[in-house]
């Protein structure tokens, strides 16, 4: 009774705050989910460690991890920014010779909770809630001024001409789960039902009117739009020997409620489904004390047309009359241009004492963001690579025990041309200038600090 009060309890405490998470660092997924994955450079598919969050990364470890409550927090703060340089016949229609910009809201604190309770030996179920975000800029209109890279209206201010500039994205999991072993516990099978909740604010971006099959309404600065959908997650769990485990996860493609304040932004009317995900990996026990992980993880942004759709080459076939489907919006609509993404996760753990338990990881995801499109991704600009982590666990008691973690993502830049110029150029000059050219770039570095708390029954 106890557990299941406390259960609730954390439960509602839980989706209250975590509908305002903000991380990312694979692309706008979370490098790792739970404090101790997040020490080993968010891997553990194989290795449930004790904690019942193993549900976000593989639903069958909850059956290793008894009866428990796990609460987390993240302190996380991305730099965010971009530069530009104008050749002179820009300078000669009013845009500055070069400029910057920094992105505002650089300080997230991001919860998470998950619990498991051990029905039998070859029985379990838990929850878990978790987020992820992390296209979350604000550039501001006056900081830089007219300085501000500002393609379609040189005489206002904002990034794109339209005032402040940003998108905020937030996604809330829920996530119910059972598991059941076999084979005398060799084998763990799992299953995950999910729930999520997304909400996006777009600003700023008004100047891209013209290129909305919309024509501008539902584009820009309409405030939060909310959208829902359902998905699973299937998961395995075997131990070959002793010192050797296999396991492997499944997520499917959500397909989610459309953002209909922004149905003349995101292709297909407001569609912004999350996309489909799956993991490998294994846990080897090469010393009594250490525990070495390696895990390989898909994210297939292809899948969903509002982020893998080209930017610049869909905007400028609509522009030209080419295709008429591929406006903002449009069925076939331009996207921010995101490939797939591979996540190599490597972490090793060294069982100090009884008490105490120290990590470090390294994490290698490939950048999603080409520099065709590095225009349309000066408000997600997701493109960081290499993670750094490390972390530790001390049971303060059989019952009770604190975890830390610490992630460092160093600066990747991503350059590329502003093709959108030069047609707009083009037209405003009725063809008699074509040599507009804006060189350009986006950069991204992050830090994240986590503590977590484990009571466990």
């Amino acid at each position: 009774m106890v557990f299941k009060r406390s259960l609730l309890a954390a439960s509602v405490a839980a989706t209250l705050f975590a509908s305002g998470a903000a991380n990312a660092t694979n692309g706008y997924f979370s490098h790792g989910y739970g404090v101790k994955s997040m020490g080993m450079g968010g891997g553990g598919v194989a290795l449930p460690n004790d904690s019942a969050m193993i549900i976000a990364t593989n639903p069958a470890g909850i059956t290793e991890t008894g009866t428990q409550v796990n609460f987390d927090i993240s302190w996380f703060h991305p730099v965010r920014g971009y530069e530009f340089t104008n050749n002179a016949t820009l300078q000669q229609f009013g845009f500055p010779a070069s400029g910057s910009a920094t992105s505002g809201s650089s300080n997230f604190y991001i919860p998470e909770f998950s619990a498991s309770y051990a029905i039998d030996n070859s029985n379990s179920i838990g929850i878990a809630m978790f987020g992820n975000g992390g296209m979350n800029t604000d550039f501001s209109s006056t900081s830089d001024g007219n300085y501000l890279f500002n393609p379609f209206k040189p005489n206002n201010t904002g990034t794109y001409g339209g005032g402040p500039a940003g998108v905020n994205l937030k996604q809330l999991f829920i996530a119910p789960t059972y598991a059941h072993k076999f084979m005398d516990g060799k084998l763990s099978l799992g299953a995950t039902l999910l729930f999520a909740r997304q909400t996006i604010d777009v600003q700023g971006i008004s100047g891209f009117g013209p290129y909305s099959v919309l024509n501008g309404q539902n584009l820009s600065n309409n405030g939060f739009s909310t959208s829902t959908g359902w998905g699973g997650k299937l998961g395995v769990l075997f131990h070959a020997t002793d010192a050797v485990t296999l396991a492997g996860s499944y997520q499917t493609k959500m397909s989610m409620s459309k953002f209909d304040q922004y149905s003349g932004l995101f292709a297909e009317g407001g569609k912004f489904d999350i996309p489909s995900t799956w993991t490998v990996g294994g846990a080897f026990q090469v010393a009594p004390a250490w525990t070495l992980t390696a895990d390989f993880q898909r994210i297939n942004y292809s899948g969903v047309k509002s982020i893998s759709d080209p930017s610049a080459a869909n905007l400028y076939s609509y522009a030209t009359g080419i295709d008429p489907t591929k406006g903002l919006g449009g069925s076939n609509g331009a996207g921010f241009g995101w490939k797939n993404v591979n996540v190599v996760k490597l972490g090793a753990q060294w069982q100090v004492n009884p008490a105490l338990q120290l990590r470090v990881g390294y994490n290698h995801g490939t950048n999603p963001i080409g520099s065709a499109d590095a225009l349309f991704n000066t408000i997600a600009p997701g493109v960081v690579t290499n993670h750094y982590t490390a972390g530790f666990t001390y049971a303060i008691d059989k019952h009770q025990e604190i975890s830390g973690a610490l992630m460092y993502a160093p600066t990747v830049t991503v350059s590329g041309n502003n093709p959108l110029l030069t047609n707009q150029i083009a037209q405003m000059t009725q063809g008699q200038v074509t040599t507009a050219d804006q060189k350009l770039s986006i950069n991204m570095k992050q830090y994240e600090a986590t503590v977590g708390y484990a009571y466990k029954f």
